[in-house]
Order: structure tokens, then C-alpha cells, then sequence
């Protein structure tokens, strides 16, 4: 973990300032993007702390889905509930394309479809989305699997097990997809602030190796480092991250349009 906190005199002071032409952020609005983000760090180191990864969480999460799913469809066709056999069906579905998505040790067979995964539900591949996506799975496994009958005890607690399982780790990726993602508007704006609206020369600057190409990790990283005075810098795990949400064509490298896009976008939600 890299620190973040302010450094006297540097651009990136004026980020809740309105400092240098740039509107300033509200204290309130600063205030809980500030808490989200130690949320988000507190609940990384506490994962690191039990040798857990959040990619392992979504696919256990995944799991459970079609857990839900299975059993929720067997029970619709014993008992002909048609509503209820499309939601497990629903749930069947998309609950497998998150295991697809995280799917340990990242298999070759699995690369064709993350690649069909991303050109039609491209919001699937990032964190916030899948994070919120779970969310959505998790309502839905305790509306398919609510036991009409008051007496069906032991599916009820299943139920409430396996729905507040998914919505736990939805909210766990939640916290740390929005931590990433201020993270990475920190960078942009430091770059705003820094080079005054010639957004183009410092890619330019930085993007050395091919530049016809795009900007490699590295010398994004380098990037980052330099804006932020070196508060600022990301491992390998976070800059495929960031590329997934930049690089439009997968190619590990960010072109001058993409930039560009960056630039002069909103904030970039990984």
C-alpha cells in the first residue's frame, strides 16, 4: 500500500481547494470520499491479513449463486412455478459468468470467455459493476429461495446464509472498487491541475516506447509517480485494473484518444 495523504505546496492540495481554476470539492463531499477510501484500504489490509483475495471471494460468491440457482430451479419444476424457475434460471445464468470472471488461477479456457464476457456485458469486468451486480444476485437468491411455507425452517436459514453471503462480499468489492477508483481520479486530477489543459504533451511526454501504440504500464506508473510527487504509484493487480477501464481493446496500453478520454471524462468508476 502506497500513502496518500497531502503534501504541503504540490498541485494535488488544491483537489478540495478550488485552487488553480478548478472548482473546489464540498467539505461534506470530500469528508465521505475520504472515509470511503480508508474503508476501502482497511478492508484490503484485512484481506491481505487472512491471505484472502477479493477475486476468490467474487467466485465463491458466484458459486453460491448458482447454488441458488440449482436449487431454485429444481424446486420450480417439481412444483411448476414457472416465475420461479426464470429467476433461478436468471440466477443459474449469471451466477456461472461470475465464476467465469474470477475463476482461480485464470485458466487459458476460461480467457475466451472473460473476452465474450467484456464485449457484451463489459461493465461485468469491472469492479464496481461486479460488485453492484452481485448485490443485485443476492436480492435475488433470497426472492427465489424464501420458503412459501412458514415451517421450512432449514431453508429459510439456508436462504438468509447464502443471500447475505453474496451481499457481504458485493459490498466488500464495493468498498474496495470505489477506494481504487478515487485513488485513480487523485492521479487525474494532479494531472489537470499540473499541466494546465496540455493533457496531450505530458502523454506524449510519458508514452515513449510506442507511442503509436500507447502508454505501457510502466510509464503510466511513472506517470502517477511524478504528478503525486511519488504518494501515488500502483502494483500490477490495480494497473490491469485501470487498463480494463481505459483501454478500450485490451491491448495493456492506453492510445492518445483513450487518454484524451480520461482527461477530459468524469470519474472513472473501475
Amino acid at each position: 500500500m502506497y500513502a496518500d495523504g497531502p503534501i504541503a505546496g504540490h498541485p494535488t492540495e488544491a483537489l478540495v481547494g478550488g485552487q488553480n481554476g478548478y472548482p473546489a470539492i464540498p467539505t461534506s463531499a470530500a469528508h465521505i470520499a475520504e472515509q470511503m477510501e480508508s474503508g476501502g484500504a482497511r478492508v484490503e489490509e484485512t484481506l491481505v491479513r487472512l491471505n484472502c483475495k477479493y477475486q476468490t471471494l467474487f467466485f465463491c460468491a458466484g458459486m453460491a449463486a448458482v447454488t441458488a440457482g440449482f436449487i431454485g430451479a429444481l424446486t420450480s419444476l417439481l412444483t411448476l412455478q414457472l416465475a420461479c424457475l426464470v429467476n433461478s434460471t436468471f440466477l443459474l445464468v449469471f451466477g456461472f459468468v461470475m465464476m467465469l470472471l474470477d475463476v482461480p488461477g485464470a485458466p487459458r479456457w476460461a480467457g475466451r470467455y472473460r473476452s465474450s464476457i467484456r464485449k457484451y456485458f463489459r461493465f461485468l469486468t469491472r469492479l464496481t459493476g461486479k460488485a453492484l451486480w452481485l448485490l443485485f444476485l443476492g436480492s435475488m437468491t433470497a426472492v427465489t429461495l424464501w420458503p412459501s411455507n412458514r415451517g421450512a425452517h432449514a431453508l429459510l436459514f439456508f436462504t438468509i446464509c447464502l443471500s447475505f453471503f453474496v451481499s457481504s462480499v458485493a459490498i466488500v468489492g464495493l468498498l474496495i472498487a470505489i477506494r481504487k477508483s478515487l485513488r485513480l481520479e487523485k492521479v487525474r486530477k494532479a494531472i489537470l491541475m499540473s499541466c494546465k489543459g496540455a493533457y496531450i504533451d505530458v502523454y506524449r511526454k510519458y508514452a515513449m516506447t510506442d507511442p503509436q501504440h500507447g502508454m505501457q504500464f510502466e510509464e503510466f506508473n511513472r506517470l502517477c509517480a511524478d504528478v503525486t510527487g511519488g504518494r501515488l504509484q500502483f502494483d500490477i493487480t490495480d494497473l490491469g485494473i485501470i487498463y480494463n477501464a481505459l483501454d478500450d481493446h485490451q491491448k495493456s496500453a492506453i492510445n492518445e484518444r483513450e487518454f484524451s478520454e480520461w482527461m477530459t471524462g468524469s470519474m472513472t468508476y473501475l
